[in-house]
């Protein structure tokens, strides 16, 4: 795999593993090549796993449950959140001091399920409750409020499909069989 850094090797590595410490806290396993850039935050209150070869871009925020695939670019400024952060119904209790996500048990709607191969582009918001498929694309500056079918690509406010990455089913199975054979021979 091409090198698209300007720094060296040995550097490259000891400023990306900095940049994961001061980005990553609080229930969130990664695996093998995650980068977080300047200014990102990643944490959950449940828990949070990310898979192999992940990009998280400059200014990001990732403050949700879930689960993240592998090869997943997430661009500058994107903000990946809990719809229901805080209780908005309790009587007589100031939002600000409400229940907080992380004080109560888990649900589905505290959750964001993203796909293997998926591209998220930046400044989109993407709420919880929700699943974006395999080999997704979320445009620049949408805001996804609704799952996303695999393969499709989506844009605007909310987010709606604009239309799909491959022109048939043939074409997304034969895709998903080559990143499967690239992660089984370790070419990655």
């Amino acid at each position: 795999m091409e090198n698209r850094s300007r720094l060296p090797g040995g550097l490259r590595a000891k400023l990306t593993a900095v940049l994961n410490k001061l980005a990553v806290y609080g229930n969130v396993e990664y695996g093998n090549d995650f980068r977080a850039g300047r200014g990102a935050i990643v944490s959950a209150p449940h828990g949070l796993s990310i898979g192999n070869h992940v990009s998280i871009g400059p200014r990001s925020i990732v403050q949700v449950d879930g689960a993240i695939g592998d090869f997943v670019m997430i661009g500058m400024g994107v903000q990946i959140v809990n719809r229901v952060d805080h209780a908005i119904d309790e009587l007589g209790v100031p939002m600000l001091w409400s229940t907080w996500s992380g004080d109560r048990e888990q649900t589905d709607r505290d959750t964001v399920t993203i796909g293997t191969d998926v591209w998220i582009g930046g400044g989109s918001v993407v709420l919880s409750g929700i699943r974006i498929g395999d080999g997704a694309v979320v445009g620049a500056g949408s805001v996804v409020t609704r799952d996303v079918d695999d393969f499709s690509i989506v844009g605007g406010v909310p987010a709606r499909v604009l239309g799909k990455r491959f022109a048939d089913d043939g074409q997304r199975i034969e895709h998903l069989a080559r990143l499967s054979e690239l992660v089984q021979s370790r070419k990655v």
